[in-house]
């Protein structure tokens, strides 16, 4: 098949061929113009002007005969485009990434939008960058599973495993028990743009977990999930509504999260509408989590309808501040017989040119379980960062430090419960900023924390270094990641919990797939040394590698 641009140059010579070849027949050809007077207005003659005809001309020797025109050839039948997926604007009219159009800026964004292709939650994932003419970069394993059915679905996963080897810490808190075992998950989705105004997206998840000694967790066997299945629906041009089983993101994950970490991901089921303005965004909810039952691993969970979780949240990334978020949400649990409600909101951005700032504070007020009264709680977290720009025999160095402080109110009850009046996190990703060795959740809680981030052996891998300080807020009990608390036995005896330091190295293969390698320990503090009844005193450790790969 001929390209445009070919076909048109043939018939062009073509034309001009047959031109050269006719020429020569009307050489011999008599135009003949008549004599002619030039008059004024009224018909006189000129000044004798007169414009008389050529004399005949002589006839050409050897006149050949006229040529019949060269035919153009039959019109090319050019291939119609592909339509374009929704998502994805009209590619521009440059050919390929060598014309003129196609600048380096738009070479850079186009690689740009690869690398961020999938997001913290698969229906947020981008793949428009396959449609864009300025995209250079490499191709990737499962991308011609992308824009099927004429741009309109898109099917992928990921695959992940992880070892782990824990020392005084296997189940939650510090238990005395060691353990090594592997976790594996599998993850599949399929988003199907129906129209401009439906969308249906579903995702299948399993997971599980082998060699263990002691029980698994619950968040680390699901042997079979419908993690994501619902009907989107666009009302109107800003308004969209949300139906079935979804997973949330809002915000840094302090209070809703996913739970990536987690070989099981959490999930909801319930309505979502979303507003999306010129600045700000707008998101109302109203969710029952789904209860992930230890004791039904390959079974489909249900939602848990005793526990409901509303709010409404608001975001807009591009103030002059930076990031802005304001929100209020909601959390009643008919089991247990509380209702809480917490108002807060989360502030991050730059200032000046390397200094870097993120707050995140609320308060939380309601009814606690019965026979602890009302509630009153609140957090707090503040972190000032610096990203450094050095110049080293090696090339130019840019770490990047953080002092952060985090604080979460506890109650004075003892022994204490989920229901008590000690700050509630909701459903977070503790494991992001309270220690990666995941032994205290966001309640009851001091941690002041350092953390160092740079790139090492060029820009592919990353080192983290973080040191944890923490103590209690009332002395009481530390609570784990489920806030469920750690010692019902007797009260503390000293607030002071200990020190973490958590080291990690993450490797990026590319894009795609990268390698994380990671070693925590845990220095036992006063509390452990002096408390009655805890499982134990002596220090913790942590040692993991994960490979993950996303298609």
């Amino acid at each position: 098949m001929l390209s445009t641009k070919k076909a048109r140059r043939r018939a062009l010579s073509l034309a001009l061929l047959a031109g050269f070849v006719s020429t020569p027949a009307f050489a011999g050809e008599r135009f003949g113009l008549e004599d002619t007077v030039v008059t004024d207005a009224t018909g006189n003659p000129i000044g004798g002007v007169q414009l008389v005809a050529d004399e005949a001309e002589a006839p050409v020797e050897s006149a050949q005969p006229v040529v019949d025109p060269v035919p153009m050839p039959e019109p090319i039948q050019i291939d119609e485009p592909a339509p374009m997926p929704e998502y994805a604007a009209p590619a521009p009219s440059c050919s390929c990434c060598t014309t003129a159009c196609c600048t380096k800026a738009k070479k850079e964004a186009a690689t740009a939008k690869m690398k961020s292709a999938y997001a913290g939650v698969f229906y947020a994932n981008d793949f428009s960058y396959l449609n864009d003419p300025c995209y250079d970069g490499p191709a990737f394993i499962g991308d011609s599973l992308k824009g099927m059915l004429n741009g309109k679905l898109d099917v992928g996963g990921e695959a992940r495993v992880r070892f782990h080897h824990e020392n005084n810490h296997r189940g939650l808190g510090l238990t005395g028990n060691d353990d090594n075992f592997f976790l594996t998950r599998y993850r599949m989705f399929a988003n199907l743009r129906v129209n401009e105004f439906f969308r249906v997206y579903g995702e299948y998840l399993y997971a599980d977990s082998g060699g263990e000694t002691f029980s698994n967790r619950p968040i680390e066997e699901n042997r079979g999930e419908i993690q994501n299945l619902f009907l989107d629906t666009r009302l109107t041009e800003d308004l969209s509504v949300r139906i079935g089983r979804q997973e949330m993101l809002l915000g840094d994950q302090r209070l809703i999260s996913p739970l990536d970490w987690a070989n099981t991901r959490r999930t909801f089921q319930g309505v979502r509408g979303t507003y999306k303005g010129c600045d700000w965004t707008v998101d109302g909810f109203f969710l029952n989590p789904v209860n992930r039952v230890a004791a039904t691993e390959s079974k489909i969970d249900d939602a848990n309808e005793d526990i409901d979780f509303y709010g409404v949240y608001l975001s807009n990334p591009n103030t002059r501040w930076g990031a802005v978020d304001y929100y209020y949400l909601g959390l009643s649990n008919q089991a247990l017989n509380y209702d809480y409600h917490t108002i807060g909101s989360r502030w991050s951005g730059k200032v000046g040119k390397n200094w870097l700032y993120s707050y995140e504070g609320g308060t939380q007020f309601g009814t606690n379980s019965p026979g602890f009264g009302d509630h009153s709680a609140s957090f707090f977290t503040g972190g000032l960062g610096r990203q450094l720009e050095l110049c080293t025999a090696c090339g130019p160095w840019k770490p990047t430090f953080w002092a952060w402080y985090d604080y979460a109110s506890g109650g004075n009850d003892f022994p204490g419960a989920r229901g008590d009046d000690s700050f509630d996190h909701m459903f977070p990703l503790a494991h992001k900023y309270l220690g990666l060795m995941d032994l205290f959740g966001r309640r009851n809680i001091h941690d002041l924390n350092f953390q160092f981030i740079t790139p090492i052996l060029g820009s592919k891998v990353n080192l983290l270094l973080w040191y944890h300080n923490f103590w209690l807020d009332e002395l009481t009990t530390p609570y784990g990641v489920t806030l469920a608390p750690y010692n019902s036995t007797a009260p503390a005896a000293d607030s002071e919990l200990g020190q973490e330091l958590d080291i990690a190295f993450t490797a990026t293969i590319n894009p795609r797939m990268n390698v994380l390698v990671g070693y925590s320990h845990f220095n036992a503090g006063a509390y452990y040394h002096d408390t009655a009844g805890v499982a134990s005193r002596a220090d913790a450790d942590f040692f993991y590698t994960q490979w993950q790969w996303r298609f």
